[in-house]
């Protein structure tokens, strides 16, 4: 009776743990949803897609089998038992004999080999390090993209309602003679270029909502929301100096040190190659029983090793010799690279923040004043159609000109971050 009532509240425990379980990817999956329902802010959806990135997600499995390699290097070899029958030829009886081998780990072998095993496991952490800054950036530069894009479908949509607007003016003025039809064809073709250049921006918006689904590792076929403001600092003391920057990425780049863990790793293989050129021993016993009048028991007791007189290892050492140097080289052309890198991002950004300043500063005032100017000319009914739709052609490419310099400010300015493996506020601190 015990025993079941035993069982039953076990069972009741499962029960109510899977019950528990079920709600709480309820739960996370309603949390998603909202999430992606009411839109993404930049640091949001770059903390979605560091925990739901399905290619993260499996790099990440590496880590285990690293851990696996640890344990697998620090396991001691086993010995090896050996049972013999063994015939005597002065009795008709079978006797046995058991022999029992072992080799003991060598210390400068066993140390290297789990020496290389750790540096391995940090090699794969410092990896996966660099993925999630990788994918990280991408997250934002993509989120950037659909918010500036977002910005640019409202001045097309304000756009196209201003020119319905000098449409529905223009038949008015013909009705009273003061038009001509030609002038009726020029809008109506311009609403159609204008709707066009609307259709080539949603094929835009497409193409990025694709690549932030996958970043995100959202299976959906509705677009994702974004929200909030595109980040940029114009602020000459936001931008530390190249030489500065250059030695954050040296000291935070994930992958200088993930090289670093591989050199570590050809070093302890040479060390292990160089002390398996001595010789080392195998311990044996060996018991024998027999139906032998004179001897019925023996034992026997050895110590084997090899006689370093043919091989000396040599062929092992040269070639961990030889990766080793190879990947100190490698370390140091991936740190040139990396170096020339931020200082190219660097100057990028220099000049992209030059252009937005520029825009703010000569290009914005004029587009205000346009703005007004064709607003009046509405209302008063003075329609020089050819006047209006070429100031309005003009002023909308210097308002997406000015949007897409700010995007590649903000792109240059996450390049550089991505070069340098930290974020720009966080130099020097």
């Amino acid at each position: 009776m015990a025993v079941t009532v035993v069982l039953g509240l076990l069972c009741a425990e499962s029960a109510v743990a899977q019950v528990v379980q079920t709600q709480a990817q309820a739960a996370e999956r309603g949390a998603k949803e909202s999430s992606a329902a009411s839109g993404f802010g930049e640091d949001e959806a770059v903390l979605h897609a560091l925990k739901y990135n399905p290619a993260l997600r499996a790099f990440r499995k590496q880590r285990a089998v690293a851990e696996g390699e640890i344990v697998s290097a620090s396991a001691i070899e086993n010995p090896i038992a050996q049972l013999q029958l063994v015939h005597v030829q002065t009795g008709a009886q079978m006797g046995f004999a058991i022999t029992l081998k072992w080799t003991p780990p060598q210390p400068v072998v066993y140390s290297a080999g789990r020496s290389a095993a750790r540096a391995h496991l940090e090699q794969i952490q410092f990896e996966i390090a660099e993925k999630e800054w990788e994918v990280a950036n991408q997250v934002r530069m993509a989120h950037s993209t659909l918010l500036t894009l977002v910005q640019q479908r409202v001045l097309y949509d304000q756009m196209l309602t201003l020119r319905k607007r000098m449409l529905e003016l223009l038949k008015t003025r013909i009705t009273h003679g003061a038009a001509t039809r030609i002038e009726l064809n020029m809008l109506q073709l311009s609403m159609l270029y204008a709707q066009r250049d609307l259709d080539d921006l949603l094929l835009k918006q497409t193409e990025s909502q694709s690549q932030l689904h996958t970043l995100l590792g959202i299976l959906s076929a509705s677009p994702i929301q974004v929200r909030g403001p595109t980040a940029v600092q114009m602020e000459p003391s936001a931008i530390p100096d190249a030489d500065s920057l250059a030695e954050q990425a040296l000291s935070a780049r994930p992958a200088l040190k993930a090289a670093q863990s591989k050199i570590v790793q050809r070093e302890q293989v040479l060390r292990s190659e160089r002390a398996k050129r001595w010789p080392w021993f195998e311990l044996s016993g060996r018991y024998r029983s027999t139906n032998s009048t004179n001897y019925p028991n023996e034992g026997l007791v050895g110590i084997e090793f090899p006689l370093p007189v043919l091989n000396w290892n040599s062929g092992p050492i040269k070639i961990a010799a030889a990766e080793l140097d190879m990947e100190q080289s490698l370390a140091q052309a991936q740190f040139q690279t990396l170096k020339q890198a931020v200082y190219t991002a660097h100057a990028e950004l220099q000049t992209r923040r030059s252009i937005v300043l520029r825009y703010q500063k000569e290009v914005l005032p004029i587009i205000a004043d346009h703005e007004q100017l064709m607003e009046l000319a509405l209302k008063g009914g003075q329609l020089d159609l050819v006047a209006l739709l070429s100031s309005e052609e003009s002023a909308l490419r210097a308002q997406k000109e000015y949007q897409e310099a700010r995007l590649s400010f903000r792109r240059a300015w996450l390049a550089l971050e991505a070069a340098v493996g930290s974020p720009l506020s966080e130099v020097g601190k």
